[in-house]
């Protein structure tokens, strides 16, 4: 992933598990793993559609977490961190063949952010995030599982075995067919389905 990708997904992943509030930049950059210069760039953006604002003296302040998270979402490319497809099976070897990272992604994941029952739908296409090191040469030909890069930062922090919130989101967005949109929709009705603000008290 990109840097400013790095910095969405750190601000959204903590936007939704209720930290909304950074002290300065330099936190967010270091938290995310990129350069200062990095964060203001990716924060720039964040500025100008209003989903977050400046807190004095130099602090930030997600305002709008689901605007965060739908531009992480648009600007997610799954084709350019796909390093394979695969079968499930030869998926599963790979991930347990070793001590190697790993983490389990898409509508697998989006199950465990909905209380760990599928009531949603099919599975569709899985997502497993591997290191650029994983022995991928000699796979099976296959759909069934889309391999991507998992980045360092994800490696170190992804402890649970499956992609954070805003990644999964992220990639159910940028991922084709029915069933990836259900657990989308899943998704997005679990957090955003109530304004994440008091009209009332906005309009007075």
């Amino acid at each position: 992933m990109k840097g400013n990708e790095l910095v969405w997904r750190t601000l959204a992943d903590a936007a939704l598990s209720g930290q909304r509030q950074w002290r300065n930049v330099g936190d967010v950059a270091d938290a995310a793993g990129v350069p200062s210069r990095t964060g203001y760039l990716a924060l720039e953006k964040l500025h100008d559609i209003g989903a977050i604002e400046s807190r004095s003296p130099g602090g930030i302040a997600v305002t709008n977490p689901e605007k965060l998270l739908t531009l992480l979402a648009a600007w997610r490319n799954l084709s350019r961190d796909t390093l394979a497809t695969t079968t499930t099976e030869a998926a599963q070897t790979l991930m347990h063949s070793d001590e190697r990272a790993y983490a389990i992604g898409g509508p697998d994941a989006a199950i465990t952010y909905l209380d760990g029952w599928n009531t949603v739908s099919s599975i569709g296409t899985r997502l497993v995030y591997l290191p650029a090191d994983a022995p991928l040469s000699g796979l099976p030909e296959g759909d069934e599982v889309r391999i991507l890069l998992l980045d360092r930062r994800a490696a170190r922090e992804w402890t649970s075995g499956y992609s954070s919130l805003a990644q999964t989101y992220a990639d159910l967005f940028a991922l084709p067919g029915w069933q990836a949109e259900e657990f989308r929709r899943a998704l997005w009705a679990r957090h955003f389905a109530s304004p994440d603000w008091d009209q009332a008290a906005a309009t007075r």
